[in-house]
């Protein structure tokens, strides 16, 4: 995976909108330890990094890395498959993006438009066959893709390589029910309530739905009735 040349807090900066002068300003510091921290001259302790981010409305955030294995096909090549899917965060996963002609064999840059289904199928076709794993890492979203999957139109080999991979993020987690941002931990501690998280829940059995009985009473009124 390519990493990238910018820090995050020029990510961050220029993302908002601002010059170094502004985030120095708004921060209280100086313009040239922006330019040092950017440059990588200077190394800023996590507690500055934060500090700079929060002032333009930022923050630091945990993002897993994700792994890709190498696989052979005789008939394909050689083609990657992730050890599991991953977010891309709005509004990148609905971007535009571009790719350099060399890379679809045309003397064109190559643009997709995320924002429209189709050629956001398209694209997660090209970039899944190519192996391009860093413009996937980046462009391509689990959620989006697990809704276009089975439209796809890629090899054999490819799919069923990556269909455990699909499976394993849409499946139910086997893992207690979360409390999205500790927010009923925090209201019930204000409003004076014991709060009694379940730990884990056992997957309920899916009782299976029996086949229709044509000669069923119900079923051979409804044919004399003219309702069936």
């Amino acid at each position: 995976m390519v990493a990238t040349t910018r820090t995050v807090i020029e990510q961050a900066r220029r993302a908002f909108g601002a010059t170094q002068q502004q985030l120095a300003r708004w921060a209280d510091t100086q313009q040239s330890a922006i330019s040092e921290y950017e440059s990588r001259k200077k190394s800023p302790t996590l507690e500055v990094v934060e500090r700079l981010l929060n002032v333009i409305d930022f923050e630091l955030a945990i993002k897993p890395f994700i792994a890709f294995t190498d696989h052979e096909d005789p008939d394909f090549g050689t083609y990657v498959v992730p050890e599991k899917l991953w977010s891309v965060p709005m509004p990148e996963c609905f971007s535009k993006v571009q790719v350099a002609g060399i890379l679809v064999k045309s003397a064109r840059t190559k643009v997709w438009d995320l924002s429209v289904e189709s050629e956001r199928i398209s694209y997660y076709e090209w970039v899944i066959t190519r192996n391009m794993e860093s413009l996937m890492v980046e462009s391509v979203d689990g959620i989006l893709l697990i809704q276009v999957w089975d439209r796809l139109n890629i090899p054999d080999v490819i799919r069923a390589a990556w269909q455990p991979v699909i499976d394993a993020a849409s499946a139910s987690q086997d893992t207690s029910p979360r409390d999205p941002g500790d927010f009923s931990a925090w209201i019930t501690k204000e409003v004076g309530v014991e709060w009694k998280p379940i730990r884990k829940r056992k997957p309920r059995p899916q009782n299976e739905i029996p086949p229709r009985d044509p000669n069923s009473p119900y079923n051979v009124w409804r044919r004399l009735s003219g309702r069936g």
